[in-house]
């Protein structure tokens, strides 16, 4: 048993009418079959009150448990864990226990996991209970109330103009006037008063507009995608492309719901009609669902979703596919481990700013039943998952999390207490939004006690970004360096939060201008601080990693805002990488120069300049509006360098490779377009005998390597390189990797050579 969820994420909930020819147990029991678990539990009722018997009591349990009716599966699954049949039902400890953690029960839980677990005999329930009390105790060690976090997420139900007594999920703003979500409606089905149900329900795509801050009453979306019997939910946009991505789902069998992805395409000023996504992404006999939308950085679509296929972890996995065109899928791959588990992962949401993948999960270690968790990376490199915390998840459900564009603002679907319901408290998903508000002072962890660093400590911190104001350091300069430190830029820049504001007091209206100011304060606090002092971390680390005699290679990558040309955005790059190397240099009165050798030393700073060619699509460049090309947190963001990639260049035990390489960028020259150049690259080298490469590698498919020179004793290495240059474009700054390795060693190495292209 792996508690399949609703694919829909939300309780279906039927009008009981039973038919007359049928006694409650067996009306109780083709409801159960068929998914409609509150009228199965309402016919077990009906009975029980004639015949009060522990197996009618275990058919109530259930039929509570699959509708989220947590307190009442509680009292019916203790009924039978009290009678003289118990010893029948062998699982009855471990759904008692899963009930009491999903109510928020956290010592009961512990107790009933901790009794099953002594004569449990069942592989697969056995070792979710052993997680599960791993995650009760993981509640129990963790201290809510106090986070080194300066935010905390302010959770607000929204009113009755998007919540019903239903189910409601998968919120998302469209700009920032339109909310479109799923929610539950009953569609009268004629001819079926002697039927199971009286009324077809059927999830279907609303939408909401904002009227002064506050949603408007909810409608029925228009735009074609709604089916008169099937469901229709989980809505993902991708604007830059402009297509919509939602599911489809049978709605004949609620116990078993198969879903696929479909694509709508925006054309001729209307939404086309909606397309089966090709490829693998949908596979019959599995289901597809909670699409979400993310971006490589050329702008190409890759689509995460969720789905029970066959070759992943377990359960519900998260799966991607990169989208080429705009329309066309490309083979899926399983994102694997750390964010998939044997559990269930699903309602993947993709922050392109913050490059972080929130999901909901039930075996990561949470406070109840789904959490949700985010981590950090993209496509096939993530961090290991981190829950959001109690400030926004609770012991209940909590899925579909999604985050508007000012990236401290979002929605969340929870069937926690307070929402609206039916029957009962917890039975029905709502729609929640949240907003990230500053935590008290007092609330927050002390300092943590200074402990002595580790090997991969370092990583913990990983990435890190850091920001500049607009044209920082050394404006209007033409030179690519720079004599200033990043601590120096970073002060002048923190006393800017108050001109950034000004920049904005003609915003239309004071709720306009207090949720920029918000944002304002959020960048400043949680991101530029944040991100300066998690360097100082960095340096101090990097310190005790080059003393303990390792050698590291770090990777510095530059960015700009597109309000300058794209050569000069090149320039202000390469300036906001050097500052970082000029802070590292000067970092302690310069203790770490010493592992800066200038033949190749402990310490490899590989520098990457990308100026404006990877900033986000919508960004600003207008120079006559300055509050949006330039004290925007959309462009702010836009001006930073970024720590990636820190890498041990040997094990404790490997020897010293004989090669020199440079520890910055090396320029070999300019060339010109249209035409081939022939390259010499000359290295330095400390063989005693003579050897040669036994691995070379260029990362461009318009570079050939076309031969080496042996390591000589007394004489430099020499590669030859061919460049085709025949459809390259006019360039002030390009950069080309070359990894190589000596033979008989076991060290790989990296360098990056820079050029110039001129028409």
């Amino acid at each position: 048993m792996k508690h399949k969820y609703s694919l829909l994420v939300a309780v279906l909930l039927l009008t009981t009418v039973c038919a007359k020819a049928q006694n409650n147990i067996e009306s109780g029991d083709e409801a159960f079959r068929y998914g409609f678990y509150k009228t199965a539990a309402d016919h077990y009722r009906a009975e029980y009150r004639k015949s009060a018997t522990p197996a009618l009591a275990y058919k109530i349990a259930e039929s509570y448990r699959l509708s989220n009716d947590y307190a009442k599966a509680i009292r019916y699954y203790s009924i039978v864990e009290q009678s003289s049949t118990a010893a029948v039902y062998p699982h009855i400890d471990y759904f008692l226990a899963l009930m009491h953690r999903m109510a928020g029960n956290t010592d009961s839980a512990i107790y009933f996991y901790q009794r099953y677990l002594k004569t449990a005999n069942n592989e697969e329930l056995e070792t979710r209970a052993r997680q599960e009390l791993r995650a009760c105790q993981w509640v129990v060690d963790t201290d809510t109330s106090r986070d080194d976090s300066p935010y905390i997420y302010a959770v607000k139900h929204e009113n009755k103009n998007i919540n019903s007594e239903y189910s409601e999920s998968g919120a998302v703003l469209m700009g920032d006037s339109l909310l479109l979500f799923s929610t539950m409606r009953e569609i009268s089905k004629p001819g079926s008063k002697d039927a199971i149900y009286s009324d077809l329900v059927l999830m279907q795509i609303f939408q909401a507009s904002f009227n002064g801050g506050e949603p408007d009453k909810a409608s029925l979306n228009n735009w074609g995608f709604n089916q008169k019997e099937r469901h229709t939910c989980n809505v993902a946009l991708d604007p830059v492309h402009k297509n919509i991505y939602f599911t489809i789902c049978d709605a004949d069998d609620f116990a078993n719901i198969p879903c696929k992805i479909y694509v709508s395409h925006f054309s001729k000023g209307k939404w086309q009609k909606a397309k089966l996504l090709g490829s693998d992404i949908n596979v019959e006999g599995t289901s597809s669902t909670h699409p979400a939308v993310g971006y490589l950085p050329d702008s190409t679509t890759i689509l995460y979703f969720s789905s029970d296929r066959s070759g992943g972890l377990g359960g519900f996995d998260i799966w991607y596919s990169i989208i080429t065109d705009g329309k066309t899928p490309s083979k899926a791959v399983n994102l694997g481990s750390p964010v998939n588990t044997v559990g269930n992962e699903i309602t993947p949401f993709y922050d392109n700013i913050g490059g972080q993948l929130y999901f909901s999960s039930d075996w990561h270690l949470g406070y109840g039943g789904y959490d949700v968790f985010r981590s950090q990376g993209s496509r096939d490199s993530w961090q290991e998952p981190q829950n959001l915390g109690s400030d926004l998840n609770s012991p209940a459900n909590d899925l579909y999390f999604t985050l508007n564009d000012d990236s401290r603002s979002g929605y969340l679907t929870s069937n926690r207490r307070g929402s609206n319901f039916i029957s009962n408290n917890t039975c029905c998903n709502d729609i929640y939004s949240w907003k990230l508000q500053r935590r008290p002072r007092a609330q927050r962890k002390p300092d943590p006690v200074p402990v002595v660093a580790q090997k991969g400590a370092v990583h913990t911190l990983l990435p890190i970004k850091l920001y500049f104001h607009n044209d920082e350091p050394d404006p209007k300069s033409k030179l690519a360096t720079t004599t200033t430190n990043y601590f120096q830029t970073y002060n002048r820049y923190m006393f800017m939060r108050s001109d950034y504001k000004k920049a904005h007091t003609l915003a239309h209206g004071n709720v306009v201008y207090d949720s920029i100011c918000d944002a304002i304060d959020y960048f400043f606090d949680y991101e530029v601080q944040y991100n300066c002092e998690r360097f100082e971390q960095f340096l101090n680390l990097l310190l005790d990693d080059l003393k303990a005699g390792h050698r590291i290679s770090m990777t510095v990558e530059g960015y700009a805002s597109p309000i300058h040309t794209s050569k000069y955005n090149e320039l202000i790059s390469k300036r906001r990488i050097a500052s970082i190397v000029n802070q590292v240099m000067e970092y302690n009165k310069g203790i770490l120069t010493k592992y800066m050798g200038t033949g190749g030393g402990s310490l490899q700073i590989r520098e990457v300049a990308y100026g404006s060619s990877h900033a986000a699509q919508g960004v600003s460049d207008d120079r006559s509006q300055t509050n949006k090309s330039v004290y925007s947190v959309e462009a702010a963001r836009e001006r930073r360098i970024e720590i990636l990639d820190y890498q041990y260049l040997e094990d404790d035990s490997s020897l010293i490779s004989c090669l020199h390489l440079p520890t910055r960028a090396m320029h070999i020259g300019t060339y010109f377009t249209g035409e081939y150049a022939d390259i010499q690259v000359h290295l330095n080298h400390t063989a005693i005998s003579e050897t040669t490469l036994d691995f070379i590698s260029v990362g461009s498919p318009d570079v050939k390597v076309v031969g080496y020179s042996k390591l000589t004793p007394g004489r430099e290495l020499i590669i030859y390189l061919r460049m085709d240059n025949r459809r390259a474009e006019p360039t002030v700054s390009s950069f080309l990797p070359l990894t190589l390795r000596v033979a008989g060693e076991q060290i790989t190495q990296t360098m990056f050579l820079e050029y110039t292209l001129e028409k």
